[in-house]
């Protein structure tokens, strides 16, 4: 069994023990006093990865899935001040195996204690699920008495952005069988195979995407075209705020990984080909324009297969045909071949497994083209 292989046993073993509330070396609980060591969310040393709006700087608001927090704090202890009633979120104390963190009612929730005092410690708190789950609000930490944050290491130059759909979004990912039925708790955007290709890359990333959405029809649509496919949501910076546009200047990435088409091709009525293909043309268009000069990687996955990845091939083939452009888009196709009966989790999505396989097909050609 390989390095990777044994890696996603063990992270799936921790997941399943805080699932059971079985005897694991993390905790959740409510701290007695929070009247000390209070850290606001507007922190110049709190690093904000993914689209948050800071409307009001103390109180950050955020839905997609898969964006995280980063700091490094001193002292012994660490609790979150964030407000979510739905979603589960990852907590990563000092690069440790990743912890289930579900935020207590009471708005602050202790995630580390006993730390050692002599040395300073870090914290990733990242969002497993995504906009159809909910929304939380950060409102920063609170520290021992005394403790303070410290300036956190340089984020990665590599950066990239991921547009797509529930495979992007980790959904179902830490199902055990094909045979489950989603639930928020098979969820976890950190253990999507966009999260690890960004890993294996050493990469920071922003995962734009909503289950069921496609290029220009969703899942289940009963007509041809929907009124708010995936590219419909692309400027937002909270899903569900149609009114609160992202700032597409704000963070750049060098890299673009387009991955939808699976809900357009999953059940009839299919879209016709030049609508779907326009439409993707269309979305390809928009990310140059926010991005001048950034390299897109169009993916089909394992759910997509006939006639859809024929489709995005096209696509692919005719904008590298077009002045200027066959060194800035490529195509990546992910068989349905590679993937074993294990590979599956909830709702016959990828799960971790069939994900890091995913990944292991992305990592070496994102990798060649960029020079990474």
């Amino acid at each position: 069994m390989n390095t990777k292989f044994r890696l996603a046993m063990v992270l799936t073993a921790c997941f399943a023990c805080s699932f059971q509330l079985a005897s694991c070396s993390f905790f959740v609980t409510k701290p007695e006093t929070v009247s000390s060591g209070v850290i606001d969310a507007d922190n110049p040393d709190i690093q904000y990865i993914g689209r948050f709006d800071f409307s009001n700087p103390n109180k950050v608001v955020f839905d997609w899935a898969g964006v995280y927090i980063c700091a490094k704090f001193t002292g012994t202890s660490c609790a979150v001040r964030l407000k979510d009633s739905t979603d589960e979120y990852a907590v990563i104390i000092d690069h440790h195996a990743p912890r289930l963190f579900i935020p207590d009612s009471s708005g602050v929730t202790t995630v580390a204690a006993g730390l050692s005092d002599s040395v300073p410690h870090t914290i990733m708190i990242q969002k497993r699920t995504e906009p159809l789950v909910g929304k939380g609000v950060f409102m920063g930490f609170v520290l021992d008495k005394g403790a303070t944050l410290l300036q956190p290491r340089p984020r990665p130059d590599r950066r990239i952005e991921y547009i797509g759909n529930s495979i992007t979004s980790g959904f179902g990912v830490l199902g055990d069988s094909a045979n489950c039925n989603f639930s928020p708790q098979t969820e976890d955007a950190g253990m999507s195979y966009a999260s690890q290709v960004a890993r294996d890359l050493d990469a920071d990333y922003h995962l734009v995407s909503y289950s069921g959405r496609g290029v220009v029809r969703n899942y289940g649509d009963s007509s041809r075209t929907s009124a708010y496919p995936m590219p419909a949501l692309y400027d937002r910076t909270c899903c569900f705020d149609s009114s609160l546009k992202w700032n597409f200047s704000s963070w750049v990435p060098q890299v673009v990984v387009i991955n939808l088409g699976t809900n357009d091709y999953s059940t009839h009525p299919y879209p016709d080909s030049s609508v779907f293909e326009e439409g993707y043309e269309r979305l390809i268009d928009r990310v140059r324009s926010y991005y001048p000069g950034v390299t897109i990687f169009c993916v089909s996955g394992p759910m997509i297969g006939e006639p859809c990845t024929g489709y995005v091939r096209d696509v692919v083939e005719h904008e590298r045909k077009l002045e200027g452009r066959d060194k800035d888009v490529y195509f990546i196709e992910i068989p349905r071949s590679i993937m074993d009966d294990h590979d599956w989790g909830c709702d016959m999505h990828p799960n971790v497994y069939g994900s890091m396989k995913m990944a292991d097909v992305v990592v070496p050609i994102v990798r060649l083209w960029m020079n990474w």
